[in-house]
C-alpha cells in the first residue's frame, strides 16, 4: 500500500539558487515516514515505546530539481520486512514529475541501542502494507 504526504517547499529548504538542497530530500522522506506511522495510529516511537528506528542504509537517486513553493508529494511504500528491520521505497513527486526516489533500510533498536525485534503491531502494519 502506498502512503502519500504533501510537503510545500519553503525558502529554508532551498539553496541560494532557489533549488531544494539535496539533503532536504532526506528530511522530506523522514517526515513522510513519521506521518505514515501516525496515520496508522502509531504515535512517534520515541514517545510511545522502548525502541527506536535508525536508518541503516539509503540509496537515493535525484531525477529533477524541486524549487521554492513547489507542492511535493512524498510516498512511503513498504517493500520488505524482517524480524528487526524493514525496507521502504520512497518517492518525491511534483504533480506527475518524479523528483527523487530512495530505498531506505531501517533497523529497530532498544534503548541500549542494540538490535531488537520490531514491535508486533508495527511488524503487522508493515506486512499488511506489503501485501496490499
Amino acid at each position: 500500500m502506498i502512503f502519500e504526504f504533501p510537503i510545500r517547499v519553503y525558502i529554508e529548504d532551498t539553496d541560494a539558487g532557489g533549488i531544494v538542497y539535496h539533503a532536504n530530500h532526506l528530511k522530506f522522506c523522514e517526515r513522510a515516514r513519521t506521518e505514515w506511522l501516525r496515520a496508522a495510529g502509531i504515535d512517534h516511537y520515541l514517545l510511545a515505546g522502548d525502541f527506536s528506528f535508525v536508518v541503516h542504509h539509503i540509496d537515493m537517486h535525484y531525477h529533477k530539481p524541486a524549487q521554492m513553493d513547489d507542492l511535493l508529494h512524498v510516498t512511503v511504500t513498504p517493500i520488505q520486512c524482517k524480524a528487526a528491520s524493514f525496507r521502504l521505497r520512497q518517492t518525491i513527486w511534483r504533480e506527475h514529475t518524479l523528483i527523487a526516489e530512495a530505498t531506505i533500510d531501517l533497523a529497530c533498536l532498544d534503548r541500549t541501542l542494540k538490535p531488537r525485534r520490531l514491535p508486533a503491531h508495527i511488524h503487522a502494519l508493515i506486512v499488511r502494507d506489503i501485501s496490499a
